[in-house]
This record gives C-alpha cells, sequence and structure tokens, in this order.
C-alpha cells in the first residue's frame, strides 16, 4: 500500500468512514493533507464531510441500469423513471466523461446503455446465456432458472461437497471445522460482552439515512442488552450508554430485551455518527482478517457497556 504511497481516493457508492472496520482509523486516514479525496454519492454522508471534492450522484430513479438480484433469481432492467435531478450525473456518465478526459479509448467508455447490457451477456454461460439482453428493456422481471441442465451446485462434483476437493487444493482444511482464535480467545476474556451488528429494520444500510421518514421509523441509534446483563451494570432502558473497548467509545441509547441472549449486545443498523450520542459502532471492530476469505471481523468483537457519561 506504500509503494507506490496511495495520494488520491475515489469513493462511489461506499461510505468507509461508517462501515469499514477501526472506522477511527479510517477517519484519520481521510484527514490527510496529503490525500485528494473524491466523493461521489446522491447524499453528504460521513465519508462525504471529509473530501476536497463531492460530485452529486442520481439515485437508481434518475438513470437506466441492468439489476440482478441478490439471493433470488430474477434480473431486471430499470429504465429511467425522472430526470437527473440539479447537476447529479449518473455512474456511467461520470465514468464514461472521466474516460473521455483521461484520455482512455476502451470501446465500454463509449457504448451506450443497450451496447452495454448486450455486451454484459457476450460469453455468458449457464442460466444468463438464455437471455436475450434486447428484450430485457421491455419484458420487466425475468425469473432465471438457476439449474437448466440439472447440475444443482457450482462445484466440480456438481454436488453439495462437504468434503472439498478445492480447498484441499489449496492447502485449507477439505471439511467444515472450529478451530480456536487466540486473540479472539484473549479478547474474550479481557471483555465480558460480543458485539453482534446487523441490518436495522429501517435502515439496513447507511444509504438509507437520506430519507427521514425511515430515520424516524427507525428511532435513533440503540444497544440492546439482556436485563440480566443490563441489571448488573445498574442499567435501564432509555439510559444513554457508552459501548468501549480498547478501539474507543460508542453512545447510544439502551434497550433492554430478553430476546438478546446474555454476553451479547446487539446494535442494529449502521448510522453516522452524528445519529448517536457519539460515535458510530464500527469504531469497535477491529481490522483482524477471517482465516478462510480473508474477510472482515466484525462480530469477534468483543466490548463493554457503561452508563454514558453526559446523558
Amino acid at each position: 500500500m506504500r509503494d507506490p504511497p496511495i495520494r488520491a481516493l475515489f469513493v462511489s457508492a461506499n461510505n468507509p468512514a461508517v462501515t469499514c472496520p477501526d472506522s477511527a482509523a479510517v477517519r484519520r486516514g481521510l484527514m490527510r493533507e496529503d490525500l485528494f479525496t473524491v466523493v461521489h454519492d446522491p447524499f453528504v454522508t460521513d465519508t462525504a464531510r471529509y473530501a476536497d471534492l463531492v460530485l452529486p450522484a442520481t439515485t437508481y430513479l434518475e438513470t437506466e441500469d441492468l439489476f440482478r438480484a441478490y439471493g433470488a433469481y430474477y434480473v431486471q432492467f430499470a429504465p429511467q423513471a425522472v430526470p437527473a435531478q440539479g447537476e447529479a450525473w449518473s455512474n456511467l456518465r461520470l465514468a464514461q466523461e472521466l474516460a473521455r478526459r483521461l484520455g482512455v479509448r476502451d470501446a465500454v467508455f463509449s457504448m451506450n446503455t443497450r451496447e452495454l447490457v448486450r455486451t454484459a451477456f457476450v460469453g455468458a454461460t449457464g442460466p444468463a446465456a438464455g437471455i436475450d439482453p434486447d428484450a430485457l428493456r421491455t419484458s420487466g422481471p425475468v425469473k432465471v432458472d438457476p439449474y437448466p441442465d440439472g447440475q444443482r451446485f457450482g462445484t466440480p462434483s456438481g454436488k453439495l461437497e462437504f468434503y472439498s476437493e478445492t480447498l484441499a487444493s489449496k492447502g485449507l482444511a477439505p471439511m467444515p471445522d472450529w478451530h480456536e482464535d487466540p486473540e479472539e480467545t484473549a479478547q474474550g476474556g479481557r471483555w465480558p460482552l460480543r458485539l453482534l451488528t446487523a441490518p436495522g429494520y429501517f435502515q439496513s444500510h447507511t444509504a438509507f439515512t437520506g430519507n427521514r421518514a425511515l430515520r424516524r421509523r427507525e428511532g435513533v441509534p440503540v444497544a440492546i442488552l439482556h436485563p440480566t446483563d443490563a441489571a448488573r451494570r445498574g442499567l435501564r432502558a432509555e439510559d444513554g450508554v457508552e459501548l468501549f473497548n480498547d478501539l474507543g467509545t460508542v453512545g447510544m441509547r439502551l434497550r433492554v430485551s430478553d430476546e438478546i441472549r446474555p454476553g451479547v449486545v446487539l446494535v442494529p443498523g449502521q448510522r453516522p455518527a452524528g445519529e448517536s450520542l457519539s460515535g458510530t459502532i464500527n469504531l469497535l471492530c477491529g481490522d483482524r482478517l477471517t482465516d478462510l476469505g480473508e474477510g472482515a471481523t466484525y462480530q469477534s468483537t468483543f466490548l463493554d457497556v457503561r452508563r454514558h457519561e453526559s446523558a
């Protein structure tokens, strides 16, 4: 990451100042005087407040796009519902204009939406190969048969593999198993509560922060404790509380519920720092990676809860 050093950052469709682990370190990085940051977003997010340049982005209603379902088997072309508002540009328009000014001549940077949709299906295999890209514009949602040839899984054997030859070939354990993580064990010994973060009902993602009605329905950011854990700390529902560990302190309102198991604190939704009593929850999450897949270890965060000093 230092050869060459990063001197410019372009952020689109993301809010790293809130969503990345160890968000305090992320924010310190965004404050670097030698880093030029551009944010392309429909809203002034926490990340945008650190930007040298903020470019207004269109919402999904102001542009046309092709959507593949997340966790389902549908694909759909979405036409533009309303003209782009103000000075907002779509991702496509911005990318193509940047390419033009930088002298990048790849064909995709001069294609229109219809041509891009066709290109997306070039060389398609499996279920996607049966889709007519030109028909998508008017066909509405199209359900894709995920197993047209009878193969049930995308593994070499076509079966659910309890024993994975693919993992074995990479020198990894071929069977799912649990191995103690020394650092997690040490953290769990120091701090009595494990943090569990999950999407909120009306604020499942920071993109919904721009919708005032959804913010009101979700309410203020809360931490939820089991009654036993709350009583042990002398806390009651609606108290201002601080969640803290070695990385920092976050202030929220307390909710008490026996739906949460003892030893766990649940924080629903990723909320901007300005909505809580102080901070944002991923400030408390370390930047270690998982042993398989190198993902973030949000749910391996340990902490404690106390009464908020000023609430």
